[in-house]
């Protein structure tokens, strides 16, 4: 991936900490809002779909912004995952670039996928098997989800367009770079 393309990653990044800036702390959004972004990108799925696609958008997007994009938790099921507090009730859309973003790429890398393989994905997932031990609760726990999605074999696919851990600081740097010629 050229160094160009990689630049955009902290050009997000600053858009969520402005936002937090804005906002006095992380933006959340709820999963039905999620759910509405879902609807407009793949209308049609069924909503146990939409469940498995929240538990790789909450991954993906804790993973990159460090903090979850929906307060309601996801809880392991013998199907998968369930948010139990998204109905699919209607509801705005996120608007901040950020959730969008992390919302388009699921679709774009899930969204084709069976509900089979998106239960297979899951069920060999560290979080979802950490839930279903005896004593796990089945409440899927967002520090083994951000791990789970920061690990070298997710971020570091040769497949995935997006930039990886190098390429990230290498954008870093230069970014840090750039920063302090402009207040020289």
């Amino acid at each position: 991936m050229p160094i160009a393309a990689s630049l955009q990653v902290p050009s997000v990044q600053r858009n969520a900490i402005k936002d937090s800036a804005k906002y006095g702390a992380p933006m959340t959004t709820s999963a039905n809002s999620v759910i509405a972004a879902i609807d407009a990108r793949r209308p049609g799925l069924k909503l146990a779909k939409k469940h498995s696609l929240l538990f790789f958008v909450q991954g993906h997007h804790i993973a990159h912004f460090g903090s979850p994009l929906f307060d309601e938790s996801i809880t392991a099921t013998e199907r998968g995952v369930s948010v139990p507090d998204a109905d699919g009730s209607p509801a705005e859309q996120p608007e901040s670039e950020g959730p969008l973003n992390t919302i388009g790429y699921v679709i774009e890398r899930y969204g084709a996928l069976s509900p089979a393989d998106l239960r297979t994905l899951i069920q060999s997932s560290q979080p979802w098997q950490a839930a279903t031990k005896p004593g796990g609760g089945g409440r899927i726990d967002s520090d083994i989800l951000r791990d789970w999605f920061r690990r070298d074999d997710e971020t570091n696919d040769p497949d995935d367009e997006r930039p990886n851990r190098a390429e990230r600081a290498q954008a870093d740097e230069l970014w840090k770079t750039h920063k302090a010629q402009q207040a020289s």
